[in-house]
Order: structure tokens, then C-alpha cells, then sequence
């Protein structure tokens, strides 16, 4: 404990107080200061059952360190999966007390934690994830940075903001931080407390998950039953087909655009190395996305590439509805890449192949819907009510509704639907802001009115993505309810990004409510929280080119 009130006291008389842009060490002058880099490891792990962010304050670095490397390689009994967060003003703290700089009886506890992070960070370890300067550097709920417990504190409420899908505490055995972080609404406990609360945490998430679906698994189980018995009769091969179809068109892929991109060095980048299985070449589609296939097709494909790997490589049961989606999420991922090459007449062949099994799938799919119609109308006229009155207690009048035209179509092609428009409407935003970009680039503005023309497009598209990161993020809180789709469903249907909405609110809540789509729209909160940082980059930028010319 003397470690901790050292540590404590140098923080209040400000002997540990730095700049954020000040580096002084080995972690500091590491490359984690770019952007995309929190937001991209995050997006790839959020999709792969990650719901706890565990952010780690110096005297637990320096105090517990073994503790600190259990909880990053061991599986907690009852815990799900989890990543370490390092704070920005730790890893300065650590940099300097390595130095003897500050404390000199911490100099040796402080070097092997360095090291630890140090080599985390580089080897991209996805459980361990390193603050950026540039977030540091950013107000949150303007709260001040008065000393290194509100930097620390600042962390964790900036992480809240980023993923509100996750569940942020904050370790530390300094009591007076453990104070504040709790009357700002951030879960704090000390090292011995931890293990036990994050499994209290993740019972209870558990237990409330299950309460709140049961009633749904209840009324829709026997329809369920008895359709995927119909159609695992009908077509027992439709995942090893698709699978074998699938896997030829991504390994011709992955050679291809991996030899065009680093030539003969492809193979010593390769993150895996041939003969690959589907779960290798979806693996290398993540590794690479980034740098080499985000170039050649949308970037928001990485989200059908997380869903496919999920449900093909994680030994997940696949029932009828999920092998649909995974059918139609192959074809337009197969679809993006043939507008770039037909890869030696591999990609047209295997896009057949793929759109007959789904062909199939689909006739066979209809012919057990028109075998339990009358199942179907029983349990539209009962569920439907139910479930709105659970969740939207003002509605009224249910009884005296028309059923939607959507029970007399196939579910998952209607959530398909509704997807599709928020695509949409991420690559209207993705499309504009690079329109944007190229206008305030200083080496192309040359009057003043095109660049106020463009000036004033930023503001605009600034609106329009904090407008709809609020929705999707209160959509993504642990405790959302069908109120919480108006913001997202409002700024659909009025703003001018987009104009063709033909499904309600109700449907669209109906949407995101499923796991799959849950997911994707984690991945497209990271994504749109990092052009929101790149738009903020910009609008920087460009006021101070502005101000440079002597039009401000």
C-alpha cells in the first residue's frame, strides 16, 4: 500500500504532471498515437463477444503486475471475453518512473511493467489495447485534466462513449480515484475486489439477457422446431457447399490482391500461411482488411466478413434463418470483388454456385412457410401484440392493427432490407466526406468561395454523423428498449442522406434487436466514431488554413 499512497501524493502535488504530447519513453514514442489504430483493433474484437473494457491505472502496473498478465492471457470462470485498456497519463507515468525520474524506490517495479506493455503493443495484442495521444488530447464532459486522476478518469469515460455496447471499469487500489470514477458513473474496484465483481457483473448480464427473451423463445419454438427439421430434410449439404465455394473464391482472392500488394513479399507478410481452411482465409481477410482489401472493395464489408467468420469458423450452431443471411452475406461479399477482377474465372463460377444454393434454399425455405401457415397466422396474432406491449407500454389499440405485410415474407430478408439502407447510408457518408476532404486539401483550395462552399459541407456532415452515433449508441446501451430507436429511426426519415425508408420504427427495432445485426452495428459505431475523429481532424485543419489566408 505504500506503493499506492507514494504514487497517490505525487499525483496531487503534480510532481507526475505531464503534457499529453510529451513523450518520454519507450511507450510514448511508440506509433499508438494514429486514430484509426484504437478504433480498428476495437472494431475487430467487439464483434467477437468482447463486452468488458478493464482500464488499468499505474499502481496496479506497478503493484500487480502477474495479476495483470493473468487477467489478460487466462479465461476468468463465468467472464466472457475482456480487454485491458491503458490509459495515455499511464503510460507516461510508467515511462518516467522506469527513469527513476520521480519515485526512485519504483524504478524497478516500473521496468518490467514497461516491458509488458511494450511488447503488447507490439505485437498488437487484441486483449490490450493503449490509449492515443490524440484521445487523450480530447475534453470529455469537459471535465478538466487538473491532475493524473481526472486524465485517468477521462479514459474511462471516453471509452464509455466509443463503445456503449461495453461494460468500462476502471482498476485501482487508490480509493479517493475509486471515489470519483463511481460518482461519475464508472464502475470502479481495486485488485482484490475485481475477479469477483466481473463475475458478478457477467451473471447477472446473463440472467437478465434470458429474462427478457424467454417469452419470445417460447411462443416461436415450436414453428422453429419443426421448420428446421423440415428444411434439414430437404437440403442437409447447403453449408459444406457453400463452404467449398466459398473458400475457392476467397484463396484465389487472397493470393491475387496480397501479391499485388506487396509483390514478392506476400508470402513473409501473409499473416497465415497455405494450405489455408475457410476459417484461415476469413482470418487473413480481417488481418489484411485494412491495409490491402479496404482499398479494392467497401470497407464496411469487414462486418460481413466478422459475420461470416462467426458463424463458419466458431463451431456456433447454424439454424435456417442464419444459414439464409450467411448465404446472401457470400454472395455480396463475392458480388463487391467481381466489379475488380473475375480472378481468372474463379469469382463468376463460384457466385453461381453460391446464388443456385441460395436459389434453392429459398424455394425449399418457401415450400416449409406454406406448410406452416397456419402456425404462422396463430402465433402473428398473439406474439406481435405481446412483445410491443412489453416493450412500448404507450402504444394502443394492438388488437385493432393489420398484421404487417412483412409476416408474409420471409424475416431475415426484410432485416436484409433494413440493413441495406444503413449501408447505404454509411456509404452516402462515407463517399461525401471524402468529397469533402479532397475540396479544404490546402493544395487544391484556391478561392475563398469553394472553400466556404466545402467549409460549410463539413459542418453539415459533422451534424449528420453525431446525429446518428447518438442513435446507434443509445441502441447499443446494455439496458436499451424500443424508445431508444427514435433518435436513429427520426434522423432516417427526415434527414436527406437518405429518402427511400419504407419500413417502421417498429420493424427496424425488430431489426437491430437480432444478434447478428447487433454486431454489425457495433462495428459500424466504431467505424463511424472514427470518421467522426478524422471529420473533427479536418475542421481543424481547415480553419486554420482558413485563418492562414486572412479569410477568418
Amino acid at each position: 500500500m505504500q506503493i499506492v499512497e507514494d504514487l497517490h501524493v505525487a499525483r496531487i502535488e503534480k510532481r507526475m504532471s505531464l503534457s499529453v504530447a510529451q513523450t518520454c519513453g519507450e511507450l510514448t514514442s511508440m506509433e499508438i498515437d494514429l486514430p484509426e489504430q484504437d478504433l480498428n483493433i476495437s472494431a475487430g474484437t467487439s464483434t467477437s463477444g468482447l463486452n468488458i473494457l478493464v482500464v488499468i491505472d499505474t499502481n496496479i502496473m506497478i503493484s500487480h503486475l502477474e495479476f495483470v498478465k493473468s487477467l489478460k492471457s487466462e479465461d476468468i470462470p463465468g467472464v466472457g471475453r475482456l480487454a485491458l485498456i491503458i490509459p495515455w497519463v499511464v503510460l507516461q507515468e510508467l515511462d518516467n518512473l522506469k527513469k527513476g525520474k520521480m519515485l526512485q524506490h519504483v524504478r524497478d517495479k516500473a521496468i518490467p511493467a514497461v516491458q509488458f506493455i511494450y511488447m503488447c503493443l507490439k505485437k498488437q495484442d487484441p486483449k490490450l489495447w493503449g490509449q492515443s495521444m490524440q484521445l487523450a488530447s480530447q475534453k470529455t464532459y469537459g471535465l478538466s485534466d487538473e491532475n493524473n486522476d481526472d486524465r485517468v478518469l477521462q479514459c474511462c469515460l471516453q471509452y464509455q462513449s466509443l463503445f456503449p455496447q461495453a461494460v468500462v471499469i476502471l482498476c485501482t487500489d487508490d480509493k479517493n480515484l475509486c471515489n470519483k470514477a463511481i460518482v461519475s458513473e464508472v464502475k470502479a474496484f481495486c485488485k482484490a475486489d475485481l475477479v469477483t465483481a466481473l463475475q458478478n457483473l457477467n451473471v447477472n448480464r446473463h440472467q437478465n439477457c434470458v429474462e427478457l427473451q424467454q417469452s419470445k423463445y417460447d411462443t416461436e419454438f415450436q414453428k422453429t422446431e419443426r421448420s428446421e427439421a423440415h428444411l434439414s430434410a430437404q437440403f442437409p449439404n447447403i453449408l459444406p457447399d457453400l463452404e467449398k465455394n466459398l473458400g475457392e473464391a476467397l484463396s484465389c482472392i487472397l493470393e491475387t490482391e496480397m501479391k499485388i500488394a506487396f509483390g514478392n513479399l506476400w508470402m513473409e507478410i501473409l499473416y497465415l500461411k497455405p494450405p489455408w481452411t475457410l476459417a484461415n482465409l476469413l482470418q487473413c481477410f480481417k488481418k489484411h482488411w485494412v491495409a490491402v482489401f479496404g482499398h479494392v472493395v467497401p470497407r464496411s464489408l469487414l462486418a460481413t466478413v466478422e459475420c461470416l467468420y462467426k458463424h463458419f469458423c466458431t463451431g456456433k450452431t447454424v439454424n435456417s434463418s442464419t444459414a439464409g443471411i450467411l448465404l446472401q452475406e457470400s454472395k455480396k461479399l463475392l458480388h463487391a470483388f467481381s466489379s475488380r477482377s473475375d480472378y481468372n474465372g474463379v469469382l463468376p463460377k463460384a457466385y453461381a454456385e453460391v446464388s443456385k444454393l441460395y436459389q434453392t434454399f429459398t424455394e425449399v425455405r418457401s415450400d416449409s412457410e406454406q406448410d406452416l401457415s397456419e402456425d404462422i397466422m396463430v402465433l402473428s396474432e398473439s406474439v406481435p401484440c405481446e412483445r410491443m406491449e412489453a416493450t412500448t407500454p404507450n402504444l394502443q389499440n394492438c388488437e385493432g392493427k393489420k398484421l404487417p405485410s412483412s409476416i408474409h415474407v420471409s424475416q431475415e430478408n426484410r432485416h436484409q432490407e433494413i440493413w441495406s439502407v444503413l449501408e447505404g447510408v454509411w456509404n452516402t457518408m462515407n463517399l461525401y466526406s471524402l468529397e469533402i476532404f479532397q475540396k479544404l486539401d490546402p493544395h487544391t483550395v484556391t478561392a475563398k468561395s469553394s472553400f466556404e462552399e466545402a467549409f460549410l459541407g463539413l459542418q453539415k456532415l459533422l451534424a449528420a454523423v453525431n446525429d446518428i452515433l447518438e442513435g446507434i449508441r443509445r441502441i447499443l446501451t446494455p439496458t436499451s428498449s424500443f424508445q431508444d430507436i427514435w433518435t436513429l429511426y427520426n434522423f432516417l426519415i427526415s434527414n436527406e442522406i437518405y429518402n427511400s425508408i419504407k419500413f417502421t420504427a417498429e420493424e427496424l427495432y425488430e431489426c437491430v434487436s437480432q444478434e447478428l445485426y447487433r454486431e454489425r452495428l457495433e462495428v459500424g459505431c466504431c467505424q463511424l466514431a472514427q470518421l467522426e475523429h478524422t471529420i473533427k481532424q479536418c475542421n481543424a485543419s481547415a480553419h486554420m488554413e482558413a485563418k492562414n489566408r486572412g479569410w477568418l
